[in-house]
C-alpha cells in the first residue's frame, strides 16, 4: 500500500513557500542577534550615576555595585580614574557613621547591643576590628553601648574580603563579597612600593599578624628602633603578610613617616613593603584582620 500523501499536490507548494519564508526569516534573525552581539555596547552613564549619588544618599549603594561590576573590565587610566571617584562613596558606606540606604545590600548592617555585650566580641562576631566601630557609629564611646543601642557594623563574618595591591597602578583595593556573590570595592587607596633595586614581590599570601605600635628593624643597618622613637618610620602600624609564596621575607603593609609623602606615595621608594599615608593604613588594619587575602598583581 503506498504510504498515503497528507498533502494534496495543491497545497504543497504553498507549504514549502511557508516553511522557506520561515528559514530565512529564522536566518536573518539569527544575523541579526550576531550583530547586535558583536557590536559594541553603549557605555553606561556613570556620568549621570555619580550626579545622582551625590544628590540622592539612596543611589550610593547601586553606584557601587555598578562601577565595581565595571572596573571588572576596564584596564588602565579610565579603570584608576573610576575607581579613585568611586572612592569617596565607599567611604561614606564603609567608613562613617552615615547610614546609608540600601547599606544592607553591600554586607552592612544594623546590630542591636544584646544586654552584657561588649565591643570586643561584637568585633569578633562580624570579624572586624574593634575600631572599626569607632569609623561607624557617630559619638562612639565603648563605656556606653548599653543594651538595646543599635550600631552600624560591616559584616565580614563570612571572610568575604580580598585584599588587592595593584603596583602597575600603586593602588591598594580592598574587594567585599557581598550577600548575591558580587565583589565590590569597599577601598581604595594610593600606596608606596618597593625601589627598583628592592622591588615588592608579586603573588598571593594572607594576613599573619598587625601590631599596633610595632618596633621597627631596619632593613640596612639591621638596628631595632623602639616604638616612639622618631627614626621608627612605620607610624605606629605593622601588618604581616605571609611570604611562603612570595619571593623574598620580611613583607608588610605599614604606615610611613619618614620623608613626606611626595618622596614616596605612588613610587617606588621602599625596600619591598607597601607604605600608606596614616589615615589609610588605619583603615586597613581594622578592616582586614588575620587570614585576610592578600594579591601583590603585577
Amino acid at each position: 500500500r503506498r504510504p498515503r500523501n497528507r498533502c494534496s499536490p495543491r497545497l504543497q507548494p504553498r507549504v514549502t513557500r511557508r516553511y522557506r519564508v520561515a528559514m530565512l526569516r529564522t536566518v536573518a534573525l539569527t544575523l541579526l542577534a550576531a550583530l547586535f552581539a558583536l557590536a559594541p555596547q553603549a557605555p553606561v552613564d556613570f556620568e549621570a550615576k555619580f550626579a545622582a549619588a551625590t544628590q540622592d544618599a539612596a543611589q550610593v549603594v547601586p553606584l557601587i555595585i555598578d562601577v565595581s561590576a565595571a572596573l571588572a573590565t576596564v584596564d588602565g587610566e579610565t579603570g584608576l580614574k573610576l575607581a579613585d571617584r568611586l572612592e569617596p562613596f565607599c567611604k561614606r558606606v564603609f567608613f562613617s557613621p552615615e547610614r546609608v540606604p540600601g547599606m544592607e545590600r553591600v554586607g552592612v548592617l544594623l546590630h542591636t547591643v544584646a544586654k552584657d555585650e561588649l565591643p570586643g566580641s561584637i568585633a569578633r562576631r562580624y570579624r572586624i576590628g574593634a575600631g572599626m566601630l569607632a569609623y561607624l557609629n557617630a559619638g562612639y564611646d565603648e563605656r556606653r553601648i548599653g543594651a538595646g543601642k543599635q550600631l552600624k557594623i560591616v559584616d565580614l563574618s563570612n571572610q568575604a574580603l580580598q585584599i588587592m595591591v595593584d603596583k602597575s597602578r600603586f593602588r591598594l583595593a580592598a574587594w567585599q563579597q557581598i550577600p548575591t556573590g558580587v565583589w565590590v570595592l569597599a577601598l581604595y587607596a594610593p600606596v608606596g612600593l618597593g625601589a627598583v633595586e628592592t622591588p615588592t614581590p608579586s603573588g598571593t599570601s594572607k594576613i599573619i599578624d598587625r601590631v599596633r605600635n610595632p618596633d621597627w628593624t631596619d632593613p640596612v643597618s639591621h638596628k631595632v628602633v623602639r616604638d616612639g622613637d622618631p627614626a621608627n618610620v612605620l607610624g605606629g602600624y605593622w601588618i604581616k603578610l605571609d611570604c611562603t609564596e612570595l619571593a623574598r621575607g620580611g613583607i608588610g603593609l605599614h604606615g610611613y613617616t619618614g620623608s613626606p609623602s611626595p618622596n614616596w606615595l605612588q613610587q617606588g621608594a621602599s625596600n619591598g613593603c607597601v607604605r600608606m599615608l596614616q589615615a589609610d593604613i588605619d583603615r586597613v588594619f581594622e578592616f582586614a584582620l588575620e587570614g585576610t587575602k592578600v594579591v601583590l598583581a603585577p
